[in-house]
């Protein structure tokens, strides 16, 4: 299971009482207040792990609740700080927050996706390994009556109550982070091409569909340089309006540096031409910044192809749209190192044209 949307409620944890003690010491028949402090509540924590896949954990358990701090005691004790609550999660994951706030329990409550209508409010995009963001702060321990004494009271016989601790329902979205990311319709070879060049294991299969969920594998280099690719579920003609498999994952794609449009050269069925086209139209209607994108065309599967039939459509593909076709084929691993150079190139001049940004907010740890 692979879950890319999911929706949750957190509750940090509710401060701690302030205590209502006096000091009961022999001698001291008069020793005054001694109320200690609660303690703060919990937070609710989100931190990146880039050994997080995905969000299935939380699909399962949709309750995130920290914990509460403890009441103060006598003799100026304060109370035990509630544990944070830290809620680990993949790179390249959107946290929106939702208006209602009340406990999931129905199955319309569970489902991930957007209500239609439901007013989202964008918090933050977390991509950076280690970073960590407060969702919900911790309570405020209530004060004890050790705080409350005063030259006119000096016995005071009340204290303050922990305050709430902040509560509310979430949407994360997960974005796959590459600095590759492969375009193509089903069966077009993406996954072989992804298995080939990386220890990435997707599966693989004659069958259009096969791949349900993007994967990413890492291809090092070298001189020690490692560059992420991935490979996303195939596309089809109005993948942008959810046709086939393409809306949910085509926002994968927004946040790969380069694309890689991978064309079945061995279909006589499918005109690599008009593919390239129509995967960039979809593109183009779902965001139409990707199109200012860096990217590549590979032909794929010319082992199957009769002698300079590539080159020929190579030729006829360079004419017709002004982009060269790199030739390849990702089964028998023919132009998988012109293929793995070119995107070495592409990506060193990206990567330095355009720095990971630094995202400041006041919960950002």
């Amino acid at each position: 299971m692979f879950t890319d949307y999911v929706r949750i409620l957190a509750k940090a944890g509710k401060g701690g009482n302030g205590c209502v003690s006096f000091c009961r010491e022999a001698f001291r028949p008069h020793g005054g207040p001694d109320g200690g402090d609660g303690g703060k509540g919990g937070d609710v924590i989100l931190k990146v792990n880039p050994q997080v896949t995905d969000l299935t954990p939380f699909f399962f358990s949709p309750h995130q609740f920290a914990e509460d701090g403890q009441a103060g005691k006598g003799k100026k004790r304060k109370g035990r700080d509630g544990k944070n609550l830290e809620l680990e999660i993949p790179p390249g994951v959107v946290v929106y927050r939702l208006p209602a706030a009340q406990l999931l329990h129905s199955s319309t409550d569970l489902l991930p996706i957007p209500k239609p209508g439901e007013p989202m409010d964008k918090m933050v995009e977390l991509l950076e390994p280690g970073m960590r963001f407060i969702l919900c702060k911790g309570g405020r321990g209530g004060r004890g009556n050790f705080q409350f004494r005063s030259p006119i009271n000096q016995a005071p016989r009340y204290a303050e109550e922990g305050e709430e601790g902040e509560s509310g329902q979430f949407l994360l979205e997960l974005k796959t982070i590459a600095d590759v990311g492969f375009l193509g319709m089903p069966n077009a070879g993406k996954s072989t091409l992804l298995s080939k060049i990386s220890s990435a294991k997707p599966k693989i299969a004659p069958y259009p569909f096969t791949t349900i969920r993007p994967h990413v594998g890492i291809v090092s280099y070298e001189d020690g340089l490692r560059i992420s690719f991935a490979d996303i579920p195939g596309l089809i003609q109005g993948a942008h309006l959810g046709k086939g498999l393409g809306f949910y994952f085509l926002r994968h794609v927004e946040r790969s540096r380069i694309l890689v449009y991978v064309l079945d050269l061995a279909d006589p069925m499918i005109d690599p031409i008009s593919v390239f086209y129509m995967l960039q139209e979809e593109i183009e209607k779902y965001n139409k910044k990707l199109l200012e994108k860096p990217f590549i065309v590979v032909g794929n599967k010319i082992d199957l192809l009769p002698i300079g039939t590539a080159k020929q459509l190579a030729y006829e593909f360079e004419q017709k749209t002004g982009y060269p076709l790199l030739l390849l084929s990702a089964r028998e691993g023919s132009g998988i190192h012109q293929f793995l150079e070119q995107c070495r190139e592409m990506v060193l001049v990206v990567r330095t044209s355009f720095p990971s940004s630094k995202i400041e907010l006041s919960n950002l740890q």
